[in-house]
């Protein structure tokens, strides 16, 4: 028995699948977890499935292929109406609840508010799949209003949010913000990770992410934990 959960953001391209690596990287051998992004739109040149397994040197087995692949670099309802392809909500749901009692990552194509098809959006899937979420947020400027806006959305439509998680550029606003986030939106602080100041081979990565990624077990333990309650 596990625990499928979520992992959103506050925009596109905002560090989800840096924190899905990073995650994947430290606690999927230890903890049986498996990443999977059900939808991937902009898949030209490497998904993000591809990049996390890259990333972290994981075999295949800690991997779940998307239920859609768009090449198109756009939200999904508009790349499966460009590529002819049809997406049905009805159907991705019943993936996502096949995966509800499993130690599975899931991350979901951009914010809270990107349309799957043209009348079903990304909040509406979370929703109904009544798993628990980590927003992942930026380090840097702005990061207060986008955060505290995407945890309003979440909360007040009753989704379970464990917390909230800044990854970025190291600058001096990033603990400010976090206080910030934390006072005024309700939401646990569950750490951050500044971006490497280089890039990494794979061992390296991995070393990273073992100093660097939820020092304090804040998101391994609040996910674990759900599966409990």
């Amino acid at each position: 028995m596990g625990q499928a959960f979520y992992v959103t953001g506050t925009g596109t391209d905002v560090g989800k699948t840096f924190f899905s690596s990073l995650f994947m990287a430290k606690y999927a051998k230890k903890y049986g977890f498996r990443y999977w992004k059900p939808i991937q739109t902009g898949s030209i040149s490497a998904d993000d499935t591809t990049f996390v397994q890259k990333t972290t040197s994981l075999p295949d087995s800690y991997f779940l292929k998307p239920n859609y692949v768009f090449k198109t670099p756009a939200s999904p309802h508009y790349a499966a109406k460009i590529e002819g392809q049809t997406i049905d909500p009805k159907s991705l749901l019943s993936s996502v609840s096949k995966e509800r009692k499993t130690n599975t990552l899931i991350e979901g194509a951009g914010g809270v508010f990107v349309p799957i098809t043209e009348d079903y959006l990304t909040i509406r899937a979370i929703q109904e799949s009544n798993l628990g979420v980590v927003v992942v947020g930026s380090t840097e400027l702005g990061t207060i209003n986008h955060t505290l806006m995407t945890l309003e959305v979440l909360t007040s439509r009753f989704i379970p949010v464990f917390g909230f998680y800044l990854v970025g550029p190291e600058n001096s606003l990033q603990e400010d913000n976090a206080t910030m986030i934390q006072r005024l939106g309700g939401a646990s602080f569950l750490g951050f990770t500044n971006f490497p100041e280089q890039k990494l081979t794979s061992d390296e990565f991995i070393r990273f992410a073992s100093e660097h990624f939820d020092p304090n077990r804040n998101v391994i333990d609040v996910v674990l934990n759900a599966d409990e309650e």
